[in-house]
């Protein structure tokens, strides 16, 4: 077997004025009543901005790997990027809802 050399690429934290919203949709990420709630709209675009968004699917839990695992099996169609974003908050989402401390949904 060869051996083949493989890039090394070292991370860095996309900076938000380069962020590329996701034509298909958006979340709202709440912690309450004991619970996560992932609501997921499709966007309103008037022109070429989004303005608003339509409710379509309401997801409820206590666990980010169940809300994330469920989200992407009912909602399939985002950008990679998107799904990666979810899943860190409902990370966040989880450890505040562990702690009883307030969540607030970051920005992308």
């Amino acid at each position: 077997m060869s051996k083949k050399e493989v890039p090394l690429i070292e991370a860095k934290k996309t900076a938000e004025k380069d962020v590329v919203l996701d034509d298909q949709g958006f979340v709202v990420i709440e912690v309450y009543e004991e619970k996560i709630h992932v609501e997921y709209y499709t966007n309103v675009i008037k022109g070429n901005r989004i303005v608003s968004g339509n409710l379509q699917k309401i997801f409820i839990g206590n666990k980010a790997n169940a809300l994330s695992d469920t989200f992407a099996k009912h909602v399939s169609n985002l950008r990679a990027e998107h799904y990666l974003y979810i899943g860190r908050e409902l990370q966040k989402a989880q450890r505040a809802l562990e702690k009883k401390e307030p969540y607030t949904q970051g920005g992308c």
